[in-house]
């Protein structure tokens, strides 16, 4: 999505400021070390790894074996979308300073926390309208309109 130049409309800053708390905890879930998993470690793989079968030719190349092939999908997969979300994670975190004024900053931590509309309006004791008002008002800061 963010290959290249592809400029930042307001409907893709919003969506990723709302999704920003659960893309930073797939990130994070991403990181965490994980057993490293290859032909020779992988218990289904079947390779021999002592005594006289352990000296003969293996085949190179992938494993007929269709859960460690999928284990391979989803790690493929996993790391491709992560390279997305870092890249959304920072055109926001890039365009955070931008944003003025102590209701649209307080407004905007709480998004990035994964509160609702509703839940900020509540703290902060204003209506829904002033809220998306407030809203509209960080989009277009950080957006430099």
């Amino acid at each position: 999505m963010l290959k290249g130049k592809t400029t930042v409309t307001k409907e893709n800053l919003l969506q990723w400021i709302v999704d920003y708390s659960w893309i930073i905890e797939s990130i994070e879930e991403a990181r965490q070390p994980v057993a490293k998993i290859d032909n020779s470690s992988y218990i289904g793989a079947k390779t021999a790894m002592y005594g006289i079968e352990a000296t003969l030719p293996k085949a190179i190349g992938g494993s007929s074996d269709p859960v460690f092939t999928e284990v391979q999908r989803r790690v493929y997969s996993l790391n491709y979308r992560i390279k997305e979300y870092e890249q959304k994670i920072a055109e926001v975190q890039k365009r955070i300073p931008y944003v003025v004024g102590d209701r649209e900053v307080e407004v905007l931590h709480r998004l990035l926390n994964g509160n609702s509309m509703r839940a900020i309006g509540k703290h902060m004791k204003l209506s829904s309208t002033t809220i998306f008002r407030v809203r509209n008002n960080i989009l277009n800061q950080m957006l430099g309109l």
